[in-house]
């Protein structure tokens, strides 16, 4: 008997458990390749990360489209770069291919919270 189990989708919750067992920290050194090939998505941190990876994941293109006509989902840019190499940022990450989601944690906050 063949498992089918792999041919099935996954249910949305399953993508949602997945993306916050996945979401974590890292550094700019981490997301520098992931820069180099133009596919990190700087989240706003207004928005919450897994909300917008999940978007990303349905193809949901009108709110993408939102968020990004808003200036709440960009593209990096070499400005963000040299920022981030400069003040050695931390970030809180998902995936959700093919991009790198990326929301900067801030130092002030991460500091208070330690």
């Amino acid at each position: 008997m063949t498992n089918n189990n792999k041919l099935q989708p996954r249910e949305p919750e399953d993508i949602r458990s997945r993306l916050l067992k996945e979401r974590g920290p890292i550094d700019y050194l981490e997301v520098q390749k992931f820069f180099a090939k133009g596919v990190i998505l700087v989240v706003d941190a207004q928005l919450d990360l897994v909300d917008v990876a999940e978007k990303v994941h349905a193809d949901d293109t009108a709110c993408i489209e939102e968020w990004i006509n808003d200036k709440l989902v960009i593209r990096a840019h070499d400005e963000h770069a040299k920022k981030w190499l400069d003040n050695n940022s931390r970030f809180e990450a998902v995936t959700m291919m093919p991009w790198v989601l990326v929301q900067e944690i801030n130092q002030d906050n991460d500091e208070k919270t330690q």
